[in-house]
């Protein structure tokens, strides 16, 4: 309905106005419009309006109501209200939202409920210098994230530059195992108590050769190879002794080369000290024409040969000496025209 404007005539009582029956129904009417606008034909309306903006005042009529105020604008706003039945929602109201498409949010250590809602995760995140994006895969199917700590199985992942920390190939109890695509084993690894000496394998470029070396905490550390049962460490192509270089004067030789090589025109007294390891091998051989004597000291530490004497190694000679710890000397195995002096 419009609103009803009362007839107050051209001038006082000139009798051109609304009757009062005529301008009270007008009065009635505008009252009854506002009133059922608001809410109802009762004074108590849960609907007013005030400076403020407008008051709800609740199915029930107490002290408390709810006021809906705009913020002071800047510029014209339009406020839309959905085609549908709902719940309004508020910044800081604890709500559930349904059938939500949310874009761009900015989201401060959200919260995800587990299946039953007795439990959260809660999505944490450390200070970063600039925005960074976090790229989902294109997925064929249902899959799942991976985390650090939990225990899951991965399949066809590449990884590059990987770093692995305590791997575990297949695990078995005190160690690990490699396995192939059948399970079976490639390698072992044994785990060792408060292990400070490892294995070192080094690849190598074009000419050169790779290598297996030992590393670790301690200043001397051997190598060990071992066969099972009855079975024995089989060396499929040539055998090679390292060696420096040849020896050719007087000085002690390096005990830590499996071969040493005399080469002198002329006579040389080199001297050998004491072997550091039950079985060590040593080989030398003379490929020069002056004579070695491999010479001891006061006290001989090679068997046979007498205190201060020395071995005689001719142009082509050679022998093989073995070190007995037990003993402390070493041993012939083997003797190629070599003669004690």
């Amino acid at each position: 309905m419009a609103k009803q404007t009362l007839n107050r005539g051209t001038t006082a009582n000139d009798g051109t106005g609304d009757t009062l029956r005529t301008a009270a129904q007008k009065i009635n009417e505008n009252f009854t419009e506002l009133y059922t606008s608001i809410g109802g034909d009762s004074a108590t309306a849960n609907v007013t309006l005030a400076a403020g903006g407008a008051i709800f005042e609740g199915l029930a009529v107490n002290a408390h109501q709810t006021i809906l105020s705009p913020v002071e604008p800047t510029q014209d706003n339009n406020v839309y209200i959905p085609d549908d039945s709902g719940t309004l929602i508020l910044d800081s109201c604890t709500q559930t939202l349904s059938n939500k498409t949310i874009l761009v949010p900015t989201m401060t250590t959200p919260k995800i409920r587990d299946a039953n809602s007795s439990h959260t995760y809660n999505v944490t995140v450390g200070d970063i210098t600039a925005n960074r994006n976090i790229a989902l895969p294109v997925l064929q199917s249902s899959d799942t994230f991976v985390f650090a700590n939990a225990t899951q199985t991965l399949l066809n992942k590449t990884i590059g530059g990987l770093t692995v920390n305590n791997p575990k190939f297949g695990g078995i109890s005190g160690g690990s195992l490699l396995v192939d695509s059948a399970d079976n084993e490639y390698l072992k690894f044994v785990k060792t108590a408060s292990a400070v000496n490892f294995i070192t394998m080094t690849n190598s470029a074009t000419g050169n050769n790779p290598s297996i070396d030992v590393d670790g905490g301690d200043a001397n550390i051997s190598l060990e190879l071992a066969a099972k049962g009855t079975g024995a460490v089989e060396i499929k192509n040539k055998l090679v002794l390292e060696k420096g270089t040849d020896v050719a004067s007087t000085t002690a030789i390096d005990l830590n080369e499996p071969l040493t090589v005399f080469n002198s025109g002329s006579q040389i007294l080199p001297t050998i000290g004491d072997g550091t390891i039950q079985g060590e091998v040593k080989y030398f051989s003379n490929v020069g024409a002056g004579e070695a004597r491999l010479t001891v000291g006061g006290t001989s530490n090679i068997h046979g040969v007498g205190n201060n004497g020395h071995i005689s190694f001719g142009e082509g000679d050679g022998c093989i000496l073995v070190w007995n710890s037990t003993k402390s000397k070493w041993f012939f195995v083997s003797n190629n025209g070599t003669t004690i002096g």
